[in-house]
Parts: C-alpha cells; sequence; structure tokens
C-alpha cells in the first residue's frame, strides 16, 4: 500500500528536479492524439512540427534560463520583431554586407539582454515590470523602421536557414546544436550551478560572494542573444521583416518552460523539460491547425485561448514547487 502511495505521490507531485514526467505526458499527448488525427504521424506533417519548435525553442533556450534565475522577459517578442526588421533594412545581396548585418543583430540582442539585466539589477525594479516596459521601447522601434512586414532578404541567406532534408533540417540541426551548448553551460560549468542558487536563493548566493548581479545579467544577454538568433531565423524563413512578428514567442516561450516544469519563482526544472515543454506547446498548435483544416475552424482564435489554458493549469500544477 505504502508503495502504490508512494507511486501516486510521485505521478501527482513529480519530482521537481526531473523532467522524465514531462516527456511522460509529451508522450501520452502524443497517443491520444494519433488517435483523434491519424495524419499528425504523417513524415511531412512530422517534419513540419519538427521545423516549426525552431523559433519557440531558440527562445525558450534564452527564456528558461531567465526564469530559471527567478526573472523573466517579457520583451523577448518585441525584440525579435526589432532584429527581422533590422535584418531586412540592413541586408543586401553581397556577402560582406550580409556579415556586416549579422553582426549587428546578434550585437543589438546582446545590447537589448544588457539592458534588461542592468535595469533589473542596478534599479531593483520587478523583472516582470522592467521588461513590459522595455518591451514596448522594442515595438515602438520595430513600429518606426516598418509598421507592417517588408524589407529585403537575400535568397541566399534564406536558403542556408531553410534547407531540409525530409525530418532533418538546418533549422533544426541549428536548435539542437544550441541545446548542446546550453546543456554545457547550465550542468557542467559553475555558471549553470549559480543560476540555480539565483533562483532558488539569491541572498544566500550573494553571501557566499558571487556576483549576484552578473549572473542575473549574463542570463538576460543570452536571452537577447537568443531572441536575435530567432529574429535571424524567422526573417530568413518568411524573407521579410514585421513589427508583429515576434509577437506569439513571448507567451510561447513562457509556457513552454513553465509547462516544461520550471516554475515562474526559479530555482528548479530544467533544460529537458523545457525542450519537451517546446514539444507540447508546438504540437498543440500543429494539431489545431489541421483540426480547423479539416473543419473549416480559424485556429489562430484557439490557439490563444490553448495558450492561455495550458499555462493556467501548468502554474496551478508546478504552485507547491516554488
Amino acid at each position: 500500500m505504502n508503495k502504490i502511495d508512494s507511486f501516486w505521490y510521485q505521478i501527482l507531485h513529480p519530482d521537481r528536479h526531473s523532467s522524465a514526467f514531462i516527456w511522460f505526458i509529451l508522450l501520452g499527448l502524443v497517443i491520444i492524439v494519433v488517435a483523434i488525427v491519424p495524419e499528425f504521424i504523417q513524415i511531412n506533417n512530422v517534419s513540419n512540427v519538427l521545423i516549426q519548435m525552431v523559433p519557440l525553442g531558440l527562445v525558450s533556450l534564452g527564456q528558461g534560463l531567465v526564469i530559471l534565475g527567478g526573472g523573466i522577459d517579457l520583451s523577448v517578442g518585441s525584440q525579435i520583431s526589432l532584429i527581422t526588421l533590422i535584418a531586412a533594412n540592413t541586408m543586401t545581396d553581397s556577402p560582406v554586407i550580409i556579415i556586416l548585418s549579422l553582426f549587428l543583430c546578434l550585437g543589438a540582442g546582446v545590447v537589448f539582454g544588457t539592458l534588461n539585466g542592468l535595469l533589473v539589477h542596478k534599479m531593483n525594479i520587478p523583472p516582470l515590470i522592467v521588461t513590459l516596459c522595455t518591451s514596448f521601447i522594442f515595438q515602438g522601434l520595430a513600429y518606426t523602421l516598418h509598421k507592417t512586414t517588408g524589407g529585403y532578404i537575400p535568397s541566399s541567406f534564406q536558403m542556408s536557414l531553410t534547407i531540409s532534408w525530409g525530418l532533418f533540417s538546418i533549422p533544426f540541426l541549428l536548435f539542437l546544436s544550441f541545446i548542446g551548448i546550453e546543456f554545457y553551460l547550465l550542468y557542467r560549468t559553475r555558471f549553470g550551478r549559480y543560476i540555480y542558487a539565483l533562483g532558488g536563493n539569491e541572498e544566500v548566493l550573494a553571501n557566499a560572494g558571487v556576483s549576484v548581479g552578473k549572473i542575473k545579467v549574463t542570463t538576460y544577454v543570452i536571452a537577447g542573444l537568443m531572441a536575435a538568433i530567432t529574429g535571424l531565423y524567422l526573417a530568413a524563413r518568411v524573407k521579410s521583416g514585421g513589427a508583429l512578428y515576434g509577437v506569439p514567442f513571448t507567451l510561447n516561450s513562457v509556457t513552454a518552460v513553465v509547462v516544461g516544469g520550471t516554475p515562474l519563482s526559479g530555482g528548479v526544472g530544467g533544460l529537458g523539460g523545457t525542450i519537451a515543454g517546446v514539444a507540447i506547446v508546438s504540437m498543440l498548435n500543429n494539431v489545431l491547425n489541421l483540426i480547423s483544416f479539416r473543419f473549416n475552424l480559424q485556429s489562430s482564435f484557439y490557439k490563444e485561448i490553448l495558450t492561455g489554458l495550458v499555462l493556467v493549469i501548468a502554474m496551478i500544477f508546478y504552485r507547491k514547487r516554488s
């Protein structure tokens, strides 16, 4: 009886340092989805899901580090939009100009992240308020460059980031590469341990002689850099810049991280859960597209409702883990 009680307790209250439970949920969802929408497992659709995961996955890698450290970045969506427009307004067919534009966009991402991190640390303002305010600034700058969509993305740049071979593609391999880099940072360096400690108890970390500000700012810098990479990929994917391209990624990235087992209070969770969370959110969006196509529905309306519901449910489920 005790073993049964222990089993169900672990199911209802999963170990806060393990992502196994999240992957178990993902597997269960896949089985249910395949039963309801059989075409989901067709090779072409699975390939589409993997590609659609990439932008959300990239930005979620940065968002995950920020949330793990006890912060949050609500400006990543606006940063992505602004980066797509910077790229689309500076690139030409010249390889030299393309490289310079890449450095400009990546540098802008670092500057945006540094700004967020310094404001959060130096001004002692809640990160939710800081990044909400900076999101308006970045969004305003995006509208200044172009109110809707426009600009020019060279075909050579577009092709280099969108090549695919069945289930494999350059975007997905890029995503896997950044997963490997973050895995090393999070689990093989002091920096990773400090992030967990920062989210667990900032005061204890400071008393241990660690530069809390440096760790905190670095997480936001990484988030800004990942937002810039996401923006560059989106610009290549649609061959233009857009003032609203990044809007969905703010809530979706937070949802993916929280669904993956990292509470908004930080300190627990990890990379494996975030990847599973990205897969869950991407899969649900894809399923809604398939269902809307079958029944002639406007799936965009239901996506927002579903994303909000999933986020609320995840926060309720993990509320005792903070």
